[in-house]
């Protein structure tokens, strides 16, 4: 796990990072090599030695993956549609989730990480409102806490889970965003408890997200093949 700090371009922003700094249990510094970095632009992530990233749901992030259409392998296998509910219970940096928002499906993201729902809530809160929102929105949580209490009366129709799991650590192929999630999160262990619990509290299907080459969590009932990942789709089990 980082060592994380908090820092802030100007004292303007001072408020905001003392306000994030409490609440994560942070120091302040902004000579650390990681932190959390408050900016004109929003809250970013700066890891060494890569350039900063920041969560982002304006219509410029998401619209490129929109315009591929309804063949792609998430929108195959999770098949959003307007006035559908999806929860997606590993929200990470959150492109997943605008993706399936842009389809008109309303999105709630689950992040169990205190600095990757912090990222998130900065991305929303700092939405251009000239662009259009999507319907998505966030909880800061475990979400095999999140499923455990949730009512019957409001079951999702679709969960989506994109677990991180060892093995992605060992490819040189892995994009600098997943690094710095696999460093800042580590792997999910869980994520066949998260299955289970997720197939006892969904309406139509689970969707996860898991790589061609590795053996599926449990035996699907269908999946969506990709060159690198695929998605597996599992029935109900209420």
């Amino acid at each position: 796990m980082l060592d994380l700090a908090i820092g802030y371009e100007s004292p303007v922003l001072l408020e905001q990072a003392t306000q994030l700094a409490g609440q994560l249990q942070l120091p302040i510094d902004n000579n650390a090599p990681n932190q959390l970095f408050f900016s004109a632009q929003g809250l970013k992530l700066c890891i060494s030695p890569f350039l900063p990233l920041q969560a982002d749901f304006n219509r410029d992030s998401w619209l490129k993956r929109r315009n591929e259409g309804k063949k792609q392998g998430l929108v195959r296998a999770c098949k959003p549609t307007s006035g559908m509910r999806i929860v997606d219970a590993t929200a990470g940096w959150g492109r997943d989730a605008a993706i399936l928002a842009s389809f008109g499906a309303t999105v709630q993201m689950i992040e169990r990480n205190p600095v990757m729902a912090a990222l998130l809530s900065d991305a929303l809160l700092n939405r251009d409102v000239s662009s259009p929102l999507l319907d998505v929105s966030l909880i800061q949580q475990n979400a095999l806490n999140y499923f455990e209490q949730l009512q019957p009366d409001n079951y999702p129709d679709v969960i989506y889970i994109d677990p991180m799991h060892p093995e992605r650590q060992k490819s040189s192929l892995v994009k600098k965003d997943m690094q710095i999630l696999q460093q800042l999160i580590g792997a999910d262990n869980d994520a066949m408890c998260l299955l289970d619990m997720a197939r006892q509290r969904v309406k139509q299907r689970v969707v996860v997200k898991w790589p061609q080459q590795l053996a599926s969590l449990a035996k699907p009932s269908a999946s969506i093949e990709g060159k690198t990942i695929r998605f597996d789709i599992y029935t109900p089990r209420n």
